[in-house]
């Protein structure tokens, strides 16, 4: 696995943008929860094991981070997974860690992703004929949310050689600086 050459140096101003993100996700699992504890109490237990599988798996993705033991952007996203990493994972290198951090990684999206479909499905199963706009609100918040994170904390992480969410802001960052008429940049 590689990183960046040069290792970001979090701002005062860059933790405080970390927190825009974070304002809808909160709000997204506050209501979320909510509303599935309305509908049963083992579908908060599951909805929150789902998230706690996240942060599994994304402290096996920290363990190489050079942020680990400092400031991580993803405490903002509601990740506990850095301090997890470190009770885990003893050495910040691991003998496997291109191999451990691709497998993580995969982890980490489907059971993301598993996530957030476990709880759309029981929401708008259980709720959209009562609540649909609060059903529809939940669904926004985590949409706003997603592009805020892809804008704000892609472009800085330290993974940005080996994270697919990186090389797509690379990609999506070099087709914007070619259509204003430049050449690309080289990141």
């Amino acid at each position: 696995m590689s990183h960046t050459k040069h290792v970001y140096q979090w701002s005062k101003q860059d933790r405080v943008l970390h927190l825009l993100p974070a304002i809808p996700l909160i709000a997204y699992y506050v209501g979320s929860v909510y509303l599935l504890a309305m509908g049963s109490i083992y579908l908060v237990v599951i909805f929150l094991l789902l998230w706690v599988a996240v942060n599994v798996f994304a402290a096996g993705i920290c363990a190489g981070c050079p942020y680990r033991g400092g400031y991580c952007p993803g405490i903002c996203q509601l990740y506990f997974a850095p301090f997890l990493s470190t009770m885990i994972y003893k050495s910040r290198e691991r003998d496997s860690c291109a191999r451990s951090f691709k497998a993580n990684l995969v982890l980490l999206g489907a059971f993301g992703m598993g996530g957030y479909v476990f709880g759309f499905y029981w929401l708008f199963r259980l709720h959209w004929h009562e609540h649909p706009i609060i059903v529809l609100g939940l669904l926004a918040l985590l949409l706003i949310h997603m592009p805020l994170s892809f804008f704000i904390l892609c472009p800085k992480c330290s993974y940005n050689d080996t994270c697919p969410m990186a090389n797509v802001h690379k990609v999506f960052k070099k087709k914007r600086d070619f259509n204003r008429g430049g050449k690309g940049s080289q990141d």
